[in-house]
């Protein structure tokens, strides 16, 4: 999934993240934009309909800190989305669509007033949202980790439109001075 949602997204110094900044840094394949699409305004409607509203209030007012509340509330609606679709969505939208829905709830709070909401709050309920789905999915943390040292061991390139590498005897030796190539 490396590519969709942009390693830089979740640092918690800097820019404060906001959903437009967020939403520039997924990037769906278009094979996978309707069903991102479908599942965002379902999670936007279950958020924000007049019927539902309360139950992401409640879940918002619950103690704790607001990256833990942001990130299990999250995790919650995308896999009632996911239950509700009788898991048909496909699972390559579930995280970046989360991600989507987070920050729409972070625009919530600090439009309302509600609470105050940092990066740290959005970095941590981003982890505490991907860790929960993932479980819920039989990936463990240390599973994961694994996975990842293993990928950052291979060779493999990245997957996001790059070309792959020239075969070794095509390559011509680095000139002094560097080109920027588009990604």
């Amino acid at each position: 999934m490396a590519g969709i949602v942009q390693e830089k997204m979740a640092r918690p110094q800097g820019d404060e993240l906001t959903p437009d900044r967020v939403k520039g840094e997924i990037q769906m394949p278009p094979e996978l934009q309707e069903a991102f699409t479908r599942m965002v305004i379902g999670g936007m409607k279950v958020m924000f309909d007049q019927k539902t509203h309360k139950m992401m209030l409640d879940q918002l007012r619950q103690q704790g800190p607001l990256g833990q509340r942001l990130g299990e509330g999250i995790a919650g609606l995308v896999l009632l989305l996911f239950k509700e679709s009788n898991q048909t969505l496909p699972p390559q939208v579930l995280i970046p669509a989360g991600i989507e829905l987070l920050m729409q709830a972070v625009e919530f709070l600090r439009k309302s007033g509600l609470e105050e909401v940092t990066n740290e709050d959005i970095g941590e309920g981003m982890r505490i949202f991907i860790t929960v789905l993932l479980e819920k999915f039989g990936m463990s943390a240390d599973k994961l980790a694994a996975l990842a040292a293993q990928y950052a061991k291979s060779d493999i390139p990245d997957q996001q439109g790059a070309a792959p590498p020239a075969p070794p005897e095509e390559q011509e030796a680095p000139e002094a001075e560097e080109t920027d190539e588009e990604d």
